[in-house]
């Protein structure tokens, strides 16, 4: 078995955190991530309320850890949000894309572990300053809005520098990816596009199918649908999505009301080639629906097999 830092001060048998994805990552994903002795997580964002949020929870099998992961903006615009989840008490909450300093205090008050996503060196070393207790290395390999650095580019400059454990995120959906992981210095592994197409995924059956067509040149970092939709992002995060008729067509020519409308129209009918289906470069790795319990366990299995084989090889 693969002990890390995050393993034995998180009390995981796994050091695998499902990342929280917007419109994939509910109570379900959670619970099944939960139960095998990973980390599950809910994604809350501006679609979401606390009403949701609830519901969400509630489908969380009793007794079972879980986090809940917010985009910095959105919880600024309503920080009654964060109360409502601190009382659903959480066992991890992730404020990513913004400072995370000016809710640091309350949550550890509430007795939760905060996390951040960071992008640079300056980031990771800005959050530890906050009193963060991880800090998630997000490479520009990620599915959703990301940075411009590689995962392995900045494992090797933050690791070095940091206090906290630091966990990997952007590109990591294979055993020997999750090892690659733990060789570069990280103490657990934040994967969020290997879990998109579970059983227990919120995404739509047209996207799921959709993704799981899909390859690691089939995506693309774009700003198009956060520039349509006026969603507040900031400009340093554009999003990493599957390449669609949509993404081609808008790309090429100026944006106009048309785009919105079809956008409206795509959303409604769930048209995957339309819509956004948010997803990294390690979407070749997704080749069916699957359970996530079955995902962690396969995974870290084969991790744990594969670490000892090369280990031999070193030792020899």
């Amino acid at each position: 078995m693969i002990s890390t830092k995050i393993t034995q001060q998180w009390h995981l048998r796994y050091p695998i955190i499902a990342a929280p994805m917007l419109g994939v990552s509910g109570g379900a994903l959670a619970s099944a991530v939960s139960s095998v002795g990973a980390l599950g997580m809910i994604a809350v964002g501006p679609g979401q309320d606390d009403h949701w949020l609830r519901t969400e929870v509630a489908k969380i099998a009793s007794g079972l850890n879980f986090g809940v992961g917010f985009i910095e903006w959105d919880l600024a615009r309503r920080p009654e949000i964060l109360e409502e989840t601190l009382r659903l008490q959480p066992f991890l909450v992730s404020i990513s894309f913004g400072s995370v300093k000016p809710y640091v205090a309350r949550i550890h008050e509430a007795g939760a572990v905060v996390v951040t996503q960071v992008n640079s060196l300056e980031d990771a070393q800005r959050a530890e300053e906050s009193g963060v207790d991880a800090v998630v290395v997000q490479g520009r390999e990620a599915g959703g809005h990301t940075g411009e650095l590689s995962t392995l580019t900045l494992l090797q400059s933050v690791v070095p520098v940091m206090n906290v454990p630091v966990l990997a995120a952007g590109g990591i959906a294979t055993p020997q990816g999750i090892c690659a992981a733990f060789m570069a210095g990280a103490e657990g592994v934040w994967m969020g596009t290997r879990f998109a197409a579970c059983q227990e995924s919120l995404l739509v059956d047209t996207a799921i199918s959709y993704l799981i067509a899909s390859h690691a040149e089939d995506t693309v970092v774009t700003r198009l649908y956060d520039q349509i939709l006026h969603a507040p992002w900031p400009g340093r995060y554009p999003g990493r999505v599957l390449n669609n008729k949509f993404v081609r067509r808008w790309l090429s020519q100026n944006i106009t009301d048309d785009a919105a409308n079809e956008l409206t129209q795509g959303l409604q009918s769930h048209d995957p080639e339309t819509i956004p289906i948010y997803a990294g470069e390690s979407v070749q790795f997704v080749q069916g629906r699957e359970s996530a319990h079955d995902v962690v366990v396969h995974l870290m299995q084969r991790a744990e097999a594969w670490w000892k084989e090369r280990s031999q090889v070193i030792s020899s």
